[in-house]
This record gives C-alpha cells, structure tokens and sequence, in this order.
C-alpha cells in the first residue's frame, strides 16, 4: 500500500476551522434546499397504490433489467410516477410489482386516482406486453407510511446511541463517543442534505443506506482513535493535538485506500446496475464519501478541541492547588528562619588615660600606652577566633554555586 501522508509535516489539526467551514456549508446548504424544497418522499413513506400484473411469458434469467426498462418505459410514457420489480417463484418469474404514487386532488378520492393510473398503465404495458394481465391492487393509506417514517428514524437513533455507549465502554471516556456520534450526525445530515438538494427520492433502500453508512463511518473512526490511544502512550512528552496530528498521518493512507476502494465498486454498481439500485448505491456514495471525511476532519478535530478543554482545566486546577500552599509557606517562613546569633559582648574598660591603677599592684598606676597594647591583643585574640567560623562559611557558599552551576 502507497503511504503518501505518514512522512510528511502537514498540520491537520490546525486548520481544524477550515474542516468544520466545509462540513457547515454543505449541512446549511442541504438544510435550506430541505426547508425550501422539501424532501422527495417515495410511495413507502408518502402512501400509494400497489398494482400486481403477470406477464404472459416468463423472464428469463439475465434478462431482469431489461424486462424492467421496457415496463419502465411504458409507464412513463402514461404520465405516471411509480417504482417496478419482478416478482414470482425461484423457477418462474412472471410477476410485475408497480408501486406508484398516490396525491389527492380536489374532487377526486385517492381510489378514483389509483383507478386512472391502473387504465393508463394497463393500456401502455399491453403494447410492450401482449397479454399482461391485473392481479390484484390495493391502496397504501398514509398511515401506515406514518408508521414507517417513525420507524425508520428510531432505527438510526438507536443506532447512534449503541454505537456511543460501546465506544465508551471501549475508550472509558465520554469525550470519544461524543467525538464519534457527531460525526456520525454529521454523515447523515450531509447525506439528507444531498438528498434534499438533487430531489432524489427517500424511501426503504434509502434507510438501509443509512444505516450502512453510520457503521462503516463508525469503524473507520475507530481505527484512527486507536492509532491515537497507541500513539499517546508512546508520546508521553507531547500534547494531544501533537500526537492526534501524527496519528492522522499514520492512518491517513489507510482511509484513502480503503474509501477509494469502496467506492470504485459503487461506481460501478451505479453505471452497471440498473435504475432500480441507483437511488440506493447513490446513498451509499455520498455516506461513504462523507464518512471517509468526517473521521479525519470531524471526529478527530473534536476530539483534540474536548482534550484540549481539559488539559486546560487540569493546569487551572493545579495553579489554584499550587496557591494556597505558596501562601501557606510564606506565613511559615518567618517561623522557620534560625534564630539570629547575637555578637558575643565586648568587654569595655574605661576610657584610657594618661594613667591607670593596676590590678596587679594596687596602689600603683600604670601608664597609657601599656594600656592600649594590651586592649590590642584582646582585639587580635578575637579576631582569630573569628576567622575559622568565616573560612567555614566561604566554603558552604562555594558548594552552593557549584550545585547551581551543575
């Protein structure tokens, strides 16, 4: 497999407002063709007739297509909106299902509709089918199509909610699975989106698509979270927005190769398959195209922002932790400081005079000068005992810059 991304230093997660412009402009351009427009309600959800007819001769086998083409044709030629498939047994296909689509008008019931297009269809599908017959018809009331609506979205909803719980239980974090369920939410407002804007119609194929699409989103994202888990543990110097980066690049190769891949075989299903499976293989392009997107440039770029958010707060917490204590040491450090050392007292004799009595021999007096040299060697004793306690000092000071040094 070419790996065209993992040497290089493209900065992913820092033009994450670039991804997150694109994703908001094709989901607000969708959301205005919606409330404009109006989504193409296929008969499965608006209601409708169902016409059975059986075809003289059997279809053969490989023939499907064509025989649905030509019926197809014959319809639309009578002005009439409906969905075909060939029905009957395993050895024996001679059955032509045609759903169409029923609109009340004013002055005419639904039953009177349905009852002009099965004259118009009938007389058109004669000419292509000599000796196509009715079987049997019946009416699809707007309630039941009401139950299908309803269906359909808990179907996606529970979806979602599975597929957020097993990645919390995966991750041990909810900040993952909420990553994970916005792009998912992502891919299917992007694809309704689509939807919305082409006018294609919605129906059954189209929630199978969906949902086809939400797990497949799901298990690339998945491969790109634990690229990142893995990388997290290895990179324990750098941020999460670091580690997120190269882990887009590690796996990027891998989604392109795998979404081009997928596809490549829609592609060719859309050409090759029919006008039947289009609306459905066209469901699948978008959702693939918009999962393969939203993993790298959604639910990474997401999750990098939450993480983010919390490496902020931890450093908060710890700065306000750290300052109480710092205030806590300043009102002790009056407390702990040593006690100062008061200066040994000096003994002060008498102001020297011309003469002085002696101790030694009362009575007599001792002259000045002698005085004064004696005062001079008590001075000199003192300084020599000074001297050891400041050579001891010099050299603690000396250790002290030679640790700060290295």
């Amino acid at each position: 497999m070419v790996d065209l991304f993992r040497e290089r230093k493209w900065d992913l997660v820092g033009y994450r407002k670039l991804w997150f412009a694109i994703s908001l402009a094709v989901i607000l351009t969708g959301a205005y063709h919606w409330w404009s427009q109006g989504l193409n309600y296929g008969i499965d959800f608006t209601g409708g007739g169902l016409v059975k007819y059986r075809v003289a001769e059997p279809v053969a086998p490989g023939e499907e297509s064509a025989t649905l083409a030509k019926a197809r044709g014959a319809i639309e030629q009578a002005g009439v909106n409906a969905r075909l498939q060939i029905s009957g047994t395993a050895t024996r296909k001679d059955q032509l299902l045609v759903r169409t689509r029923v609109v009340a008008e004013e002055g005419k019931s639904e039953d009177d509709i349905l009852g002009e297009q099965k004259a118009k269809m009938l007389t058109s599908l004669e000419e292509a089918f000599p000796g196509i017959e009715e079987v049997e018809s019946q009416l699809v009331t707007p309630v039941v199509s009401k139950e299908l609506i309803r269906k359909a979205v808990w179907a996606v909803a529970w979806g979602c909610v599975f597929i957020l719980f097993w990645i919390r239980i995966r991750y041990f974090d909810f900040k993952w699975a909420g990553a994970a369920l916005l792009a998912l939410v992502h891919d299917v407002l992007v694809l309704i989106g689509v939807f919305a804007i082409t006018q294609r119609e919605i129906n059954s194929p189209f929630v199978a698509a969906a949902l086809t699409v939400v797990g497949y989103s799901v298990h690339d994202t998945i491969v790109l979270f634990d690229r990142i888990r893995e990388n997290l543990r290895l990179r324990k110097g750098d941020t999460f927005a670091e580690t997120a980066n190269i882990s887009l690049l590690e796996t990027m190769a891998r989604s392109v190769n795998t979404v081009l891949t997928v596809l490549l075989v829609l592609m060719a299903v859309y050409v090759l398959g029919g006008a039947s499976l289009r609306d459905f293989t066209f469901a699948l392009l978008v959702g693939m195209t918009a999962g393969g997107y939203s993993s790298i440039f959604t639910a990474a770029q997401v999750l990098v922002i939450l993480k983010k958010r919390e490496e902020q707060g931890i450093a908060r917490r710890r700065t306000t932790a750290g300052r109480p204590a710092r205030q806590a040491e300043r009102r002790r450090a009056p407390a702990a400081q040593p006690r100062a050392v008061r200066p040994r007292p000096t003994k002060q004799g008498p102001e020297p005079s011309a003469s002085m009595p002696s101790p030694e021999r009362p009575g007599e007096e001792v002259p000045a000068a002698e005085v004064e040299a004696s005062a001079a060697a008590a001075t000199s004793d003192q300084k020599r005992e000074r001297q050891p306690r400041e050579a001891r000092k010099k050299l603690k000071a000396g250790r002290k810059r030679r640790k700060k040094r290295f």
